[in-house]
């Protein structure tokens, strides 16, 4: 049966139905964990969820509050482990950094693992909660007593280096050595994908790299604002799509997608765009995917 779906910003969004097999449509029931960034608030990631919603993938989203000491409020339905539901993470101690925020996932999920039974999740991770889903993964993504990361998105990660302003040593985060010093053109990737200049971050990701689950399949979203800074504004290219080198060769699947033009801005790559929701939704969910018409 065809899904109905509402208006989006492109047009008028219709469901073409996609066929699958069992074994398909087993994969797309797991819970999918929203990882905001820094100075994040509940806005974060609301209206990528919405829009997800209004596409059909389902119609129960639960908030997670995380407080600095790494409890837990949830508010909405009580998550399930065999379906589709999302959940939306807001930290409580939005500038903690993304060690500190992979931490907490981690908890989350072990959490998540003896009260509600989830056995396999998605991660989808913006900004730096792209790389906290990415070093959780890394380190936990296989762990016994922990859910299995099935599928793992990522939105304008910082993998090596986020662009920063002088005095330069103003913009190392003080908790987890995080470096705000990276600048457009400054950086590249090498023939073989691997960046040139290797910042604090994306030493501790090839650290744990070995541990990232087989079975992996992950989506690489980045922007371009396609004004010659080769960034989104915050997060250079190279920075963005330096992680391929360290999962490319070790995981099932491994896809990139580049977004250009305004919308391909830092914040507004998860702020009701269209263009980034139907990619995570084909990726995640593709029995949903919506065809849009002018």
């Amino acid at each position: 049966m065809a899904v109905v779906v509402g208006t989006t910003m492109a047009g008028q969004a219709r469901h073409r139905p996609v066929v699958l097999t069992t074994q398909e449509k087993s994969t797309m029931n797991f819970p999918t964990i929203f990882v905001p960034g820094w100075h994040s608030t509940g806005y974060s990631t609301q209206l990528i969820t919405d829009d997800i919603v209004s596409l059909g993938v389902t119609d129960t989203v639960t908030t997670v509050k995380v407080s600095p000491q790494g409890q837990f409020e949830f508010i909405g339905p009580k998550p399930r482990a065999n379906s589709r539901n999302l959940l939306r993470i807001i930290f409580v101690n939005n500038r903690a950094g993304e060690v500190q925020y992979a931490q907490w996932l981690h908890q989350l999920m072990n959490y998540c693992y003896e009260h509600f039974g989830f056995r396999r999740v998605n991660l989808v991770g913006h900004s730096m909660g792209a790389y906290a889903s990415t070093l959780y993964t890394f380190r936990f993504g296989q762990a016994s007593g922990l859910p299995r990361v099935a599928n793992l998105v990522t939105i304008a990660g910082p993998f090596d280096g986020i662009i920063g302003r002088a005095p330069l040593n103003s913009f190392i985060h003080p908790n987890d050595g995080t470096t705000w010093t990276d600048e457009p053109h400054q950086n590249r990737l090498d023939q073989n994908g691997r960046p040139v200049l290797i910042h604090p971050e994306y030493a501790r990701l090839a650290q744990y790299a070995s541990g990232v689950p087989k079975t992996l399949r992950m989506l690489n979203i980045y922007g371009d604002l396609g004004d010659g800074s080769e960034a989104d504004g915050v997060v250079t290219i190279p920075s963005a799509t330096s992680i391929a080198y360290l999962v490319k060769n070790r995981i099932t699947v491994f896809k990139q997608v580049k977004v250009v033009g305004p919308n391909a801005q830092h914040s507004a790559l998860h702020e009701h765009n269209w263009e980034v929701t139907q990619n995570v939704v084909k990726f995640l969910w593709p029995v949903f995917v919506a065809h849009t018409t002018s």
